[in-house]
């Protein structure tokens, strides 16, 4: 599988509170990071994203395993509704930045 031209960018990231410094405080980066951990659903999503963040690198979620995706919701036929993924993605759409984000997930969710 190739993610050429789904990944989402360093810039992406930051704008959703990935960034370098690590996770910003009162951004869908946070809210991500809270759902993941009170759900117990989608760690691995916020862990790579975090990653990718921390490091100023592309996410492509080429290290996420199907597991690790459809435990987000995010699966070959689409996003779960009510899921982790939606809730996500419904974020990432409030907050108006990050789209790159967004298309990221659900095209590796689709592809995997």
């Amino acid at each position: 599988m190739t993610n050429r031209g789904k990944a989402a960018s360093p810039k992406g990231l930051e704008e959703q509170g990935f960034g370098q410094e690590g996770i910003g405080k009162d951004t869908n980066a946070a809210n991500m990071m809270s759902r993941a951990d009170t759900t117990s659903h989608g760690k691995k999503v916020v862990s790579e994203l975090q990653s990718a963040g921390a490091k100023g690198e592309d996410f492509t979620g080429s290290r996420l395993t199907r597991e690790g995706l459809d435990d987000a919701g995010l699966g070959r036929d689409g996003v779960e509704k009510g899921g982790f993924g939606a809730q996500m993605q419904s974020d990432v759409d409030k907050a108006g930045v990050g789209g790159k984000v967004k298309a990221a997930l659900q095209h590796v969710g689709a592809k995997k």
